[in-house]
């Protein structure tokens, strides 16, 4: 368990390592809470700075699922943004990485394969992340436009594509933006065939950035790659993968904003920029320039028509995600005003949490007693 005293570091992304599972699960969940509080401090006028601090209620409830032993809150107020609040998104990307698996497991179903692409461009650290941002949506919706596209979807028999964006902060080249989309073709692909793929669409995507002034590598400005192996693969929580070739294609398109850069010190995910801010490496202009470009921003594109193919159900907006409860959830206690004033001001939301999931009232009562 972590104790109280604890505050996360960035470079503690590599120690986290070492722990057991249990451990590692536990951090991850804590830390989440403490970067939302300095997404509080950073960006005061969104709604982050009111997600599970603002009651909707008298009485707070903490409910604990049977199933998963984990508790979480009702009767607060949720934010539901993907981008600005670590709590949010870690809700928000699991469900969306269910729903793109399940998407994934009816394509087989119906006989069609996948693939994913990963589209990138040059950038520098004079480059703010809305002018890169913009530049590949807008060579993307060029490429997607017209004649071109059209045959290049009936050569490959392509049946929809989903894409969803990744964003890291590199010290030495600044932001690096980009996008993963699975397509999926009633093809069966060889290996020469993806070959090919990336050939054609890597010609195309550098022909239209040559027009815009932009560049992107001849080899990896577009990676294509199999979806055969290890697309059931299941990311339990955010931030444990050390190597990120073992994420299913799910995980890779949904958990952009929350998976850890682990390999690289001078590269940071846009919540790793938060513990930068907390321990003053960073005075939070590089977050605050994260949070008012991807605001409003969608996570996964779906192309029209590719849900209803899949069979599944209309989609809904990340709130709505945000707030969704377990289905065996149970009451298991509820907070009064006073002590969630406390628990506030001592920023004790998360070990509040870890306490209710142990599954033990009276514990948990003795635990509250603690928080002055």
């Amino acid at each position: 368990m972590l104790s109280s005293a604890f505050t996360w570091t960035p470079l503690d992304r590599v120690r986290v390592l070492k722990m057991d599972v249990q451990d590692r699960l536990t951090v991850n969940r804590l830390v989440r809470w403490q970067r939302q509080s300095v997404a509080r401090s950073i960006i005061p006028g969104e709604r982050v700075s009111k997600c599970y601090r603002v009651r909707v209620r008298e009485l707070v409830d903490v409910l604990r699922s049977q199933k998963f032993k984990r508790a979480h809150y009702g009767g607060l107020y949720t934010c539901g943004s993907v981008w600005h609040c670590p709590v949010c998104a870690s809700k928000i990307t699991e469900r969306r990485r269910i729903e793109l698996q399940q998407a994934i497991d009816q394509a087989t179903k119906k006989g069609l394969s996948f693939f994913m692409v990963t589209w990138t461009l040059q950038h520098t650290k004079d480059d703010s992340l809305k002018d890169v941002r913009d530049s590949l949506g807008v060579a993307l919706r060029k490429l997607r436009a017209g004649r071109w596209y059209q045959s290049f979807a009936e050569t490959w028999q392509i049946s929809g594509n989903v894409t969803g964006s990744e964003i890291t902060y590199g010290t030495e080249h600044g932001w690096h933006y980009h996008k993963h989309s699975i397509y999926f073709t009633s093809k069966t692909l060889s290996v020469a065939q993806l070959a090919n793929i990336q050939t054609e669409l890597s010609l195309k995507y550098r022909q239209i950035l040559d027009k815009m002034g932009r560049y992107a590598h001849p080899i990896i400005g577009v990676d294509v790659r199999s979806g055969d192996s290890g697309v059931a693969d299941y990311v339990a929580k955010y931030g444990q993968q050390k190597d990120i070739s073992n994420w299913s294609l799910a995980a890779e398109l949904t958990k952009g904003s929350s998976k850890v850069a682990l390999q690289e010190v001078d590269h940071f995910t846009p919540f790793e920029l938060l513990d930068l801010y907390l321990h003053q490496e960073d005075d939070g202009k590089l977050y605050r320039e994260y949070a008012q470009t991807m605001k409003g921003d969608h996570q996964l594109r779906w192309s029209p028509g590719l849900r209803d193919l899949l069979g599944l159900d209309p989609e809904i907006t990340d709130e709505e995600l945000a707030t969704v409860q377990d289905d065996d959830a149970i009451l298991f206690a509820q907070i009064t005003i006073q002590q969630w004033r406390k628990i506030i001001k001592q920023e004790k939301r998360g070990h509040v949490l870890e306490a209710a999931s142990m599954g033990d009232p009276d514990l948990f009562q003795k635990f509250l007693t603690t928080i002055k």
